[in-house]
């Protein structure tokens, strides 16, 4: 067996090898009739446009289910984030006609959150100190941070006193206390 050959099947390995550790660790979405989550939370995104597309009922109904098993899902999808590369190729691959692509922005994606955050509702509450966290990343682009500053809105808005106190606590934790952004606009 030649150097090279060696060499490119030690690399293939490791690349197979890592795909299946990082598959095993990564925190599974949770599941729905058969379905994961990220398919109910499909049925909010009104750009996608698939024939098999769940209802917002179902997508609600979906996360109400999957109850708190659903925050970590909802908290990746918050945080999702979009190159200006990824923006670039994506303008560039929707002008071909040969393979139609439906790519779901982090805009979309963050939006579907948001509307699992508000289906699950005071379920959501444990999940306070990531959203003041995530409302109050320092960024460039301000609407990767307005949805969790909306979360935060809905939550305080009268579903519970505890919930107010639990946002005034994790904010005092930030450092940015009662003048930090809170969801009122």
């Amino acid at each position: 067996m030649s150097k090279r050959l060696g060499i490119l099947l030690a690399f293939l390995l490791l690349a197979v090898l890592g795909g299946a550790c990082w598959q095993a660790l990564r925190q599974p979405a949770p599941i729905y009739q058969g379905r994961p989550l990220t398919f109910w939370l499909k049925g909010f995104d009104i750009g996608y446009n698939d024939p098999r597309k769940p209802s917002t009922d179902e997508s609600v109904e979906a996360v109400r289910q999957a109850g708190t098993n659903a925050l970590p899902t909802l908290l990746r999808m918050l945080r999702t984030r979009d190159s200006d590369l990824k923006h670039s190729l994506t303008r560039l691959a929707k002008k071909q006609r040969l393979i139609k692509i439906d790519y779901v922005t982090a805009d979309r994606q963050r939006w579907a959150a948001t509307q699992g955050f508000e289906a699950l509702g005071l379920y959501a509450k444990s999940a306070i100190p990531q959203l003041v966290e995530i409302s109050q990343e320092e960024t460039s682009r301000t609407e990767w941070n307005k949805y969790a500053t909306e979360i935060l809105g809905f939550l305080k808005q009268g579903w519970d006193k505890d919930v107010s106190e639990d946002i005034a606590k994790a904010l005092k934790k930030t450092g940015r206390g009662a003048t930090a952004k809170s969801g009122s606009q």
